[in-house]
């Protein structure tokens, strides 16, 4: 069996960001992938789920113990919680922000398994200074990734969560992510054009503004929040029938709802196709993942 851990002194450093972003290179590369999420945490239960969503790889869909590791074909990644025991295997550390000494001490119990370290979430101006801290620690830099607006952005479910929000219907896209938040104009004929600007976007209109309402729903915005607790006319729900578009209702005013939505761009998941395919572009040209499979077969 080809191994890879990916691991982690702190929690939400990444570790699911990366694991599936490498799991997507490396199935690109040609090999067959599974996806294993160890432990029996809350996070490691929702990691689980995040991991059978995708079609590249196969996932059992729950958290494992360490010794219902099996054997399988190709390569298996493996994610622990943070600071578990490191297995016998070849590992890549995630580090956020940059390296700390907890991270150092990872490194050093990994020694030679460690293949390298990715740093994210790394501000602009820190990141030839992280490079270096990483290089001088003994962790191999693998790459140095900025913050990332898409890596940071809520899903529809994490927004109806944040909000408390009655969903009235469901656009059967909960793990959609809503990249921009926008607040309508006063008029639906500015709106039209300013909604269709943005391709994954959540609207936020008052409920007594129908024209809104329907101009968010015709632009196929991944989710509309109608505020004030009002409900809405009954034609909008009957227009997002058969759309993509969730329609949630918020029982604050315009003001209080962007409010209750300050923090979830610091707590937001990993998960969904867009989030993929965005780590996987920040390893892409920077990782040689056919390489990458040789070494863990070595």
């Amino acid at each position: 069996m080809l191994l890879l851990q990916i691991v982690s002194a702190q929690p939400g450093a990444g570790k699911t960001t990366f694991a599936v972003a490498i799991g997507l290179g490396l199935s690109h590369a040609g090999q067959r992938l599974t996806l294993i999420r160890l432990g029996d945490s809350e996070a490691a239960r929702q990691d689980a789920a995040t991991f059978a969503a995708y079609a590249f790889a196969s996932s059992p869909g729950r958290p494992l113990p360490p010794a219902e590791l099996t054997r399988n074909d190709g390569v298996t990644i493996v994610e622990a919680d943070a600071n578990a025991e490191p297995l016998a295997a070849a590992a890549v550390l995630i580090v956020r922000g940059g390296p700390t000494a907890e991270d150092a001490t990872l490194g050093r119990a990994l020694g030679a398994r460690l293949l390298g370290t990715f740093a994210t979430a790394v501000p602009p101006p820190r990141i030839e200074a992280v490079g270096r801290d990483l290089t001088n620690g003994g962790l191999r830099p693998l790459a140095v990734l900025g913050e990332d607006r898409i890596l940071a952005a809520p899903s529809v479910g994490e927004i109806r969560d944040a909000l408390g929000a009655e969903v009235l219907y469901a656009g059967e896209n909960e793990l959609e992510t809503a990249t921009d938040v926008i607040i309508a104009p006063v008029y639906a004929d500015p709106a039209r054009p300013h909604f269709r600007r943005f391709a994954a976007k959540a609207v936020l209109a008052p409920f007594n503004k129908t024209d809104l309402h329907l101009a968010a729903i015709e632009s196929q915005a991944t989710c509309l929040v109608i505020t004030g607790g009002g409900e809405p006319s009954p034609y909008v729900i009957d227009r997002a029938q058969g759309e993509a578009t969730t329609v949630l209702l918020a029982k604050g005013e315009t003001p209080e709802t962007v409010a209750a939505l300050a923090d979830v761009w610091l707590r937001s998941r990993f998960r969904g196709e867009l989030k993929a395919e965005t780590a996987l572009s920040h390893l892409e040209g920077r990782i040689d993942f056919a390489s990458l499979a040789s070494r863990l077969g070595s």
